[in-house]
């Protein structure tokens, strides 16, 4: 007797994360409603940034392997605060492909990037930096959700 078994027939798309997610910005504890959109791992700004980010870490992986081999000490570059946050804020621009309308203050605040870096520098506003980054590290984040339930 022979057993027939039941074939699992996926696509490979079903192992893609999600091109674009969105995240509903906390304020006061609640979602307030602005959505800021984000590009996800496949998407071209994502692209660039990881290839951006794998040419620093080869650049400097090559400078400690050149000190080493010319027996010198290497010595990292020396970082204040502002410049971590510099590149965390960068890190999130680089990753956003746009928000919701909103107004803030009475004023209409469009999504640009020199809009994205004025909110997101102030380290009065470190809640929005730090919910942006928490997104974006979270596997969950691009997670494509079925579309059946």
């Amino acid at each position: 007797m022979t057993k027939t078994e039941d074939v699992l027939d996926l696509s490979l798309d079903s192992f893609a994360g999600a091109d674009i997610a969105t995240m509903d910005v906390v304020v006061a504890g609640k979602p307030s409603g602005w959505l800021w959109q984000f590009a996800g791992p496949g998407h071209p700004k994502a692209v660039d940034q990881a290839n951006r980010t794998a040419r620093e870490r080869l650049h400097k992986d090559k400078l400690i392997e050149q000190a080493q081999v010319n027996g010198k000490k290497w010595v990292a570059p020396e970082q204040t605060p502002a410049d971590v946050r510099s590149s965390n804020v960068t890190y999130v621009i680089e990753r956003l492909v746009g928000w919701s309308a909103i107004r803030i203050d009475g004023t209409d605040f469009a999504f640009t990037e020199a809009n994205a870096r004025m909110l997101l520098e102030d380290p009065k506003r470190v809640g929005v930096l730090a919910q942006a980054m928490e997104f974006l590290a979270a596997d969950s984040s691009f997670t494509k959700r079925s579309e059946a339930i």
